[in-house]
């Protein structure tokens, strides 16, 4: 017998209360064995998250009650995925305060790790950075790099120098009649 529960919609997190029955038949035995797992974002085996089993024995008919206490299922920010903890010690959230860190996010340009890898800044590079040789604010007007933070010191976000070799020749400079 299983008792799926896929959307978090299915069950209540604020009465967390699962009732199962069970009907026996004729010819089965007195002993039942109920797993109760908790998964992130599916139900793979590798996103299994927690476990827990429970024999009861039926020598006679009757009911039996199993109070199921610290299933680490905690999802504080409702991203589908679990921080690490409980008894098997198997969730992958990173962060669970942010929704839009877990396994697979785009790794954004803000200092902080998105998607889990252990690593900040490693995705998307939103910003393209230019070599300011002559330090006068104007990158070489050439392609740039792609990178969440410049590659050094040197670089800035503004290109448009047709002469990277001197500090006075820029696109906001003013012409003088210099023979330059």
């Amino acid at each position: 017998v299983l008792a799926e529960f896929k959307e978090p919609g299915q069950f209540d997190s604020n009465d967390p209360v699962l009732n199962v029955a069970v009907f026996r038949k004729a010819d089965w035995g007195r002993d039942v064995e109920i797993t109760v797992r908790a998964f992130e974002k599916g139900c793979a085996a590798e996103q299994l998250v927690d476990e827990r089993k429970q024999t009861f024995s039926f020598a006679s008919a009757g009911r039996q009650e199993w109070l199921l206490e610290d299933l680490h299922t905690a999802d504080e920010d409702g991203d589908g995925f679990v921080s690490p903890g409980g008894p098997m010690n198997r969730g992958t959230d990173c962060d669970d305060r942010r929704a839009t860190a877990f396994p697979g996010a785009l790794e954004l340009c803000n200092g902080l790790d998105d998607n889990c890898d252990g690593r900040m800044e490693t995705g998307v590079a939103n910003r393209v950075w230019y070599l300011d040789k002559d330090r006068d604010g104007f990158g070489r007007n050439v392609p740039g790099t792609e990178a969440c933070d410049p590659p050094s010191e040197l670089h800035v976000e503004v290109t448009g120098d047709c002469d990277d070799e001197r500090g006075d020749i820029h696109p906001n400079a003013v012409d003088a009649c210099n023979g330059s």
